[in-house]
C-alpha cells in the first residue's frame, strides 16, 4: 500500500495568508504529521514535497502517477473574506466512487476529531483529482481566515494529521482488494487501458470496448 501525501502550496507559491501565517507551512506541517503516523501503521508514503519548495499541480500529479500510488491525499487550509465562515470540507472528484467513499471517512474523522463544523463532502474536478490516476481527495482542513479554526489549525496540527490517518486506515480496512487485483488482472491482458475504481461506474462505451477486446475485436 502505498499513500501519496501532497502538501499543498509551498516556494513561491503561499497559499492564503493570514498575518504571518501562510497556508504552505500549515499544510507541509500536517502532511508531515501525517506521514510518520502512516509509516508507523506500516503504510508506506511519497511525499509530493517534504519542505518549502515549488512544486507545479502537473509535477504532483507525475510524482504520485509514476509511483503507482493507491491513494492520493491532498492537504489545503481554506480562506474566505467572511471570517465568520468555518469549518472543514473533503473533495473528491465526481466520477470517483473510492474516492468520495476515501473522503467521506477523512471527513468524518477530522471533525470527530476537532469538532470542526462538518461542511460535508463535496465534488470537484480540480487538478490533482482529475490528472492522478488512483482515487484522489482534496482536503480543505480549516478555514485560516477565521481566528478559530486558524488557532486549531497552530496548535493542533496533530490532531489533524491524526483525523486524516484515521479516517484513510478506516477506508482502507473497508476495500475488497480481490476487485482490485482483479481489475488489474484484466489491465495487464489489455482488455482495460486503465485502472478503474473497484466501485466506480462504467459507462456503455467503456463496457462495449472491453467486450470487443474479449470477443478477438468483432
Amino acid at each position: 500500500m502505498l499513500i501519496a501525501v501532497d502538501p499543498g502550496h509551498g516556494g513561491k507559491d503561499p497559499g492564503a495568508v493570514v498575518g504571518d501565517y501562510k497556508e504552505k507551512d500549515i499544510n507541509l506541517n500536517i502532511a508531515l504529521k501525517l506521514r510518520d503516523i502512516l509509516l508507523k501503521e506500516n503504510i508506506s508514503v511519497i511525499m509530493t514535497r517534504d519542505k518549502d519548495e515549488t512544486v507545479d499541480l502537473q509535477q504532483r500529479c507525475d510524482i504520485a502517477n509514476k509511483s503507482k500510488a493507491d491513494y492520493f491525499i491532498s492537504i489545503h487550509c481554506n480562506s474566505f473574506t467572511d471570517p465568520s465562515v468555518n469549518g472543514t470540507e473533503t473533495y473528491a472528484y465526481p466520477r470517483s466512487l473510492a474516492g468520495r467513499n476515501l473522503a467521506q471517512y477523512v471527513q468524518n474523522e477530522i471533525v470527530e476529531m476537532l469538532k470542526t463544523t462538518n461542511r460535508r463532502v463535496k465534488y470537484e474536478s480540480f487538478y490533482v483529482l482529475k490528472h492522478t490516476v488512483m482515487p484522489a481527495i482534496l482536503v480543505e482542513t480549516a478555514f485560516m481566515s477565521n481566528p478559530q479554526n486558524l488557532d486549531l489549525l497552530l496548535q493542533k496540527p496533530d490532531a489533524f494529521a491524526q483525523g486524516i490517518a484515521n479516517g484513510t486506515i478506516k477506508f482502507l480496512k473497508s476495500v475488497n482488494y480481490k476487485q482490485t487485483d482483479d481489475i488489474e488482472k484484466l489491465q495487464m491482458k489489455g482488455i482495460i487501458d486503465k485502472h478503474y475504481d473497484p466501485k466506480s461506474y462504467v459507462t456503455w462505451g467503456e463496457f462495449a470496448s472491453v467486450i470487443l477486446k474479449i470477443l478477438g475485436g468483432r
